[in-house]
């Protein structure tokens, strides 16, 4: 029972990849070097490279600023920002 539980919050793909034999010649000397497995060595680097390449929340910061609010099936935008729109709306109960 504990093993299938380990299994299952471990599931991983398996993925073909080719990569030029200079490249793999090179991997094998620094994985031997670190006592490293090519797969632990590739699954590092994609780590890394989905870290280096995230966006950041300060690219994000702002998304909506200067951005129009329209209600479905209406073609002129709301005169005001949506925290004004749903404050106007709660007023009125």
């Amino acid at each position: 029972m504990i093993y299938d539980v380990y299994i299952k919050a471990h599931a991983a793909m398996r993925t073909l990849i080719d990569i030029p034999d200079q490249q793999l010649k090179e991997l094998g000397a620094i994985c031997a070097a670190r006592k490293l497995s090519r797969a632990e060595a590739v699954r590092q680097a994609v780590a890394a490279f989905i870290e280096q390449n995230r966006p950041s929340r300060e690219a994000a910061f702002g998304l909506w600023k200067d951005q129009r609010l329209y209600l479905p099936g209406e073609s002129e935008p709301l005169p005001e920002d949506g925290l004004a729109y749903q404050e106007k709306l709660r007023s009125e109960w």
